[in-house]
């Protein structure tokens, strides 16, 4: 059994989208739980009663601030699978064995979290694993044309440094036994980041797969990060600050 979680406020056309790919395309025994966080539009509602009817669908409401931590760690409680997906509700299944193919890497015991593929809706790469680059944090392969070819890295299963939270598996036990996301000092970003690390740190692996592929309508719900210099400055100091926080705790991966 896989817990896939969501957590999503409004943006109903999105939510639908998500949560259709993942009912109608994805293989395998699963739960997705929605975690509302402050949602207040009458077509999420709608939606909302819509898609409740599947037995496979569980409802929870988080009515604070937005925690990104928090909001995970709490559905992580109510989650009965093994294994946990963290996923973006600004995403789209493309390949319906995606949750087989993540599971597959934890069949090496070694494996602590898994990655996949995410897309760009014009076909370019998204994610493709974390890695530090000038000195920072960058996606790798970033905007390059997804293929087939199976010569090009971004289409070959390998270790990264870090997978992004937008779509990534871990197994229950060791997330809580890594006490989840950081709730206080990563609110809004790098808690995926922070958790791959100390993943890193236990001597296991985080591994990106290429066959376990997805769009990510990336920003839809929260603006890019670097926006919110222009459009939410409060949130953009808060971006800083946890920024600031992950380079000093793990100072020795920018050095």
């Amino acid at each position: 059994m896989v817990s896939i979680i969501i957590p999503f406020k409004d943006r109903p056309e999105l939510l639908k989208c998500c949560v259709d790919s993942i009912l109608g395309k994805t293989l395998g025994f699963f739960e997705v739980i929605l975690v509302n966080n402050n949602s207040k539009k009458d077509e999420t509602k709608k939606i909302l009663n819509e898609i409740g009817e599947d037995t496979r669908i569980k409802l929870l409401d988080f009515n604070k601030p937005f925690n990104f931590s928090e909001i995970n760690n709490l559905a992580t409680a109510h989650a009965i699978g093994e294994y946990l997906v963290f996923l973006n509700n600004d995403t789209e299944v493309i390949s319906e064995n995606w949750l087989e193919e993540m599971l597959k890497c934890f069949d090496n015991e070694k494996v602590g979290a898994v990655g996949a593929k995410l897309l760009y809706p014009n076909g370019t790469i998204q994610h493709a694993g974390i890695e530090i680059k000038n000195g920072d944090l960058a996606h790798s392969f970033s905007k390059q044309f997804d293929c087939d070819d199976g010569d090009i890295p971004f289409n070959k299963k390998r270790e990264c440094i870090a997978v992004t939270g937008a779509c990534m598996m871990t197994r229950k036990t060791l997330f809580m036994e890594l006490g989840g996301f950081d709730e206080n000092n990563l609110a809004i970003a790098y808690n995926d980041v922070d958790y791959c690390f100390k993943i890193r740190e236990k001597g296991l692996k985080v591994m990106y797969i290429p066959d376990a592929k997805l769009y990510h309508y990336e920003s839809a719900t929260r603006g890019q990060d670097i926006l919110k210099r222009f459009l939410q400055p409060k949130r953009y100091k808060e971006f800083l600050k946890e920024r600031a926080f992950l380079r000093n705790k793990w100072a020795s991966y920018f050095n």
